[in-house]
Parts: structure tokens; sequence; C-alpha cells
């Protein structure tokens, strides 16, 4: 018995020995604990260490480069910058540029949602000139208001227009405009810097009002039929220096008992169409600066070449470039002979029937 007491009192002190030296164990880690952490602390991030004005440059270039828009929402949204770091957020919230560029788009959004987002941008974005994009008619109807009351900050606008689109204010920052038009009106009086329009005209009953004369590049998609007469726009611009006509397929109305239309700026000049109608129409053109055409074949007709010289005669220029694009069934050779006097004539696809009898041989020659 008194040999068991023994033993337990030299086990106990032996524990309070143990106990003690993992209380000094626990001390020193405790104590490196704290090393450890004020080392953490003092560490700053090489990232973190960059000025601001730095760290905004790049957040800019994050982005899609402008006018193009980057999504509302989204990893490829500068939302995301906000969402990383303090100073991050900070940063992006005291960068106009990540902002100024806005497409509307519905991103499984209601639309009052959509007019809080785009307030939102707005407001973050200062008094930056805008880039919108408003791909959807609804939305566009729905946001109205809300589009026109930022318009002297409009710089480009891309809009599928839903109602009646008149806009009685002045636009000082209009530089680019793109539209697609049904049967609404649409007019854009007092815009002193727009030189740039795309229009897509979807229905026939359409009514456009533009600074015509202002315009130097023009793209003029027609997808309605009949197929109403360009000239009745093109007449208007005078100042043209690069023109993309593309029109459907359908009928054509007839050009009418006009005068010619010179365009004596107009160096560029893309015919597209899905058949040949459309060339009656350019025979009402004098183009005496034109250097550049971009012509499907199939609008040329069944003799491209004699309609093509017959055009550039009555245009009266000095071709330097000619790009026939589109399916071909007239062979190089032939439009090289037509037009020696052109120093550059390019072909965007082969020559249909060469493909057919090269596709041909390498049959038969694996028969």
């Amino acid at each position: 018995m008194r040999s068991d007491m023994e033993a337990d009192r030299t086990r106990l002190s032996d524990i309070e020995v143990q106990i003690l030296d993992l209380k000094r164990s626990i001390s020193a880690l405790r104590a490196e604990k704290e090393v450890v952490r004020e080392r953490l602390n003092s560490y700053r991030y090489p990232v973190l260490t960059l000025p601001n004005e730095i760290v905004s440059e790049i957040f800019v270039h994050f982005l899609p480069n402008y006018p193009y828009c980057p999504p509302l929402v989204g990893a490829l949204s500068p939302t995301t910058l906000t969402r990383i770091c303090q100073k991050w957020r900070e940063v992006a919230l005291a960068t106009p540029m990540l902002w100024r560029a806005i497409e509307l788009f519905r991103y499984s959004m209601s639309f009052q949602r959509l007019d809080q987002m785009f307030d939102l941008w707005t407001r973050r974005s200062f008094s930056s000139a805008l880039s919108i994009r408003v791909p959807n008619s609804d939305i566009s109807r729905a946001l109205l208001p809300t589009l026109m009351s930022h318009r002297a900050r409009w710089e480009y606008l891309e809009i599928y227009v839903g109602s009646d689109f008149v806009v009685h204010g002045p636009l000082p920052r209009l530089r680019h405009l793109d539209l697609i038009v049904r049967d609404e009106q649409v007019a854009f009086h007092d815009a002193p810097l727009l030189r740039t329009v795309t229009i897509n005209i979807v229905q026939a009953n359409y009514y456009i009002v533009l600074p015509w004369h202002q315009l130097t590049r023009l793209t003029l998609h027609v997808l309605v039929r009949p197929i109403s007469n360009p000239v009745a726009i093109l007449r208007h611009t005078p100042n043209l220096v690069h023109c993309d006509l593309l029109l459907s397929e359908g009928r054509v109305e007839p050009p009418g008992p006009w005068d010619k239309v010179t365009l004596r700026h107009l160096e560029s000049f893309s015919i597209r169409q899905h058949c040949g109608k459309v060339m009656r129409y350019m025979e009402l053109f004098h183009l005496p600066a034109l250097r550049i055409l971009r012509v499907e074949e199939r609008v040329l007709g069944h003799l491209p070449t004699l309609l093509l010289a017959s055009l550039l005669s009555k245009w009266g220029c000095d071709l330097q470039e000619l790009r026939v694009t589109g399916e071909r069934h007239t062979c190089d050779s032939v439009f090289l002979a037509a037009f020696p006097a052109v120093p550059k004539i390019n072909f965007d696809s082969p020559y249909l029937e060469e493909t057919t009898n090269e596709e041909e041989d390498e049959d038969n020659e694996g028969g």
C-alpha cells in the first residue's frame, strides 16, 4: 500500500513537470505566433503598392476598348473590380472610364432593375461621354425617358428603336449613331459632331431625319420589301467619304426620272445585295473621287465586267482598287483583262467552276 502511494506521488510530480514544460512550449509558440502575425501584417502585396493612377489604368485595360461595352454583370463586368478589396473598390469607383460604356441587355433583369443599373453607371461615370448600346426594342421603349435624360452625354449610340425616337434637344457629343428602324419616326436634329451613321431599315414605313450633309461615313442596310430607292437618302449626303450599301432580295422600286447624284468626296463604296436589280440605281451617281470599290459579283448580273465598266465610265472615277466578293462565276482573268487600268484587283473567294473542276480531278484520281 505504502509503495503504491509513493509511486503515485512520483507520477504526480512527473505530470506537473510535463505540464510546466508544455506551458512553456505554448507560451513560446504564442510568442512566435505574434511575431509571425506582425510580420504578415507588415507585408504589402506588390499590387497594392502601385499608385492608384496605375491601378486605374490597369482596370481600364481590363475592359473592351471603348466604345465597345462590357456586360453589366458577371466576371467581365467592372462591378467585379469593386468586390476584390477595399482599395480596388475605391479605385474602381473613382475611375469614370470604367462606367462610360453601357449595354442595356436583359440579363434576366426587369426593366426597373435595368433602369436602376443604368442610373448607377451614369452616376459612376460622372460627366464622361457615353457609349450606349440598346439592342432590344422593348428595352429602348421602356427606358426611353431615362435614355433621353442623358442625351447631352451620348457619344456612341446603338439602339433598336422601339417607338418614335425624336430628339429635340442638342446632342453636343454625338459622333456615331447605329439605328435599327421599323416604322417609327426617328429624328436627330442638332448633332454638330455626328459623322458616322449605320441604319438598318427592317420595315417600309420609316421616317428618318438626320443632319445628312454632315456625314462622312454611312452604312445603309435596307432589309424591307419592296426596296425603296436608296438614292432618296444618298442624295442628301454630299460629303460622304465611305459608303456601305446592303439591300435585301426583293422587288425594287424604279429609280424615277431624277438627276444625277454627285458625291464628290466618296472614296470607298461597298455594294451588296441578293440580286442585281440594285444596279439600276447606281447609274444615277457621279463619283469622281472614288478609289476603292467593293462589290458582290452577283450584284453585277450575268455580264459583270460589262456592267461594271459602264458604271465606272458613268461615275467618272479613277478606280485604284476593286474587291470582288461573294460567290463567283467569272474567273479572275476576265476581270483582270477587263480592267487593266485598275492597279489592284482582289477576290475574297475562289472561282466556283475552278473549285468544282479541282474537286472532280481529285475524285477521278482517287478512283
